[in-house]
């Protein structure tokens, strides 16, 4: 095909959003849960197990994050501002009777999301963008094993959430300390450990999976995997799933919330390279 026959595709246009934060609610001292709502979430589709959106936050030097102008193509951001700095969270509760939605902040460090979620307060405006990756539940396997850290806890509770009741679960959390415990609701049979220095000696770089490598799975029938956690240690859970438990690929989703070092990893790491 000549170049001049060649079509070019286009990337879609985010359908930026601008809200209002209603409520701050602080489910467990790392975790701060912030409901916002407004009249541009009219069409925000119901999010489905372990979707993600986009949260643009105010660049160094702002103090409100820049907001959306009306565009020839939609909403886009005003080309004389800095762009707003985005991350990826997860939807995690959508009422579309008022129009609210709930986002779970993990405060970890000194993260841009981190900072934000710390200290915001009703009547705060953000800019979000999305939903979409849906995590498609099989609902024909005999029982799944999640595990995750800290990052992955709200991703983690919308799976639960959407798990058939006949599902065998095994699941494993890692988080800091036993106040960081908090209630996942689901109908399906769930085995979950909460790891936080419950693996003796066990460094906590390492300890999801030893606690996976050291845990009775079963090995037969239908089974499904997810795993999401630090990008270095995603890479050595999902080669002990796919080498040694020989799980399917194709049942197998793991995912680097964050690497160790790195500032803003990419939210499409899924480890296919290890």
């Amino acid at each position: 095909m000549s170049v001049e026959g060649q079509q070019q595709v286009r990337r879609r246009r985010p359908n930026l959003r601008a809200v209002e934060v209603q409520r701050v609610e602080r489910i467990t001292p790392r975790l701060v849960c912030v409901t916002v709502a407004g009249a541009t979430l009219d069409g925000f589709t119901a999010p489905g197990p372990a979707q993600h959106i986009k949260v643009f936050f105010p660049s160094d030097g702002q103090q409100h994050t820049t907001l959306p102008i009306a565009g020839p193509e939609g909403p886009e951001f005003p080309p004389d501002q800095p762009r707003p700095i985005s991350r990826t969270y997860t939807p995690r509760r959508w009422r579309p009777e008022e129009r609210e939605l709930d986002i779970e902040f993990v405060l970890h460090g000194d993260g841009l999301g981190s900072r934000w979620a710390g200290r915001a307060r009703q009547g705060d405006i953000l800019v979000l963008a999305g939903p979409g990756g849906r995590y498609e539940i099989d609902a024909d396997a005999d029982w799944y094993l999640l595990a995750g850290d800290h990052a992955a806890l709200p991703a983690m509770g919308t799976i639960l959430e959407a798990l058939p009741a006949s599902t065998q679960v095994r699941a494993f959390i890692d988080v800091e300390e036993d106040a960081d415990v908090c209630a996942l609701p689901t109908s399906a049979s769930v085995e979950l450990t909460w790891l936080h220095g419950a693996m003796g000696d066990a460094p906590p770089a390492t300890r999801l999976e030893e606690a996976i490598r050291a845990a009775d799975l079963p090995r037969d029938g239908r089974i499904g995997a997810w795993v999401a956690c630090e990008a270095s240690m995603m890479r050595s859970i999902r080669r002990y799933l796919l080498d040694e438990l020989r799980l399917a690929p194709a049942n197998v989703h793991t995912q680097g919330y964050w690497k160790q070092g790195a500032a803003n990893h990419p939210d499409h790491d899924f480890g296919d390279d290890s």
